[in-house]
């Protein structure tokens, strides 16, 4: 990057926002989730300064740019991977709209089905 680009980074509760509306509004998400690894790394990750909403965890560091971290619930006979892959894209899609920063990874945990 020459000393003439700038990164826009964009205030996390803003992303956090953004990414509830547009994975909530897939329609084979029943909800977020904090059950299982996500409780784990909620905690941990708000011990060292990482702020976090239920079943959502970004971390952003200048070297490998934003990871995110997702629990969901998933309504049942839903195809589980495909939708799982579709909430990855529209996640990435959605960074790669609002920040010039790099996008890392992107995790999807699947805790529950629900009716």
């Amino acid at each position: 990057m020459s000393q003439d680009e700038t990164v826009v980074v964009v205030p996390e509760e803003e992303i956090y926002d953004k990414i509830e509306k547009a994975v909530l509004a897939i329609p084979e998400v029943s909800h977020f989730t904090s059950e299982g690894f996500q409780d784990l790394l909620s905690g941990i990750g708000q011990a060292f300064g990482y702020k976090g909403h239920k079943g959502l965890l970004l971390r952003r560091s200048k070297e490998e740019g934003i990871k995110v971290d997702i629990s969901l619930a998933l309504h049942k006979n839903c195809r589980v991977i495909e939708t799982a892959r579709y909430v990855q894209m529209v996640v990435r899609n959605l960074l790669l709209s609002v920040t010039d920063e790099k996008v890392s990874g992107i995790d999807i945990t699947i805790t529950d089905l629900v009716n």
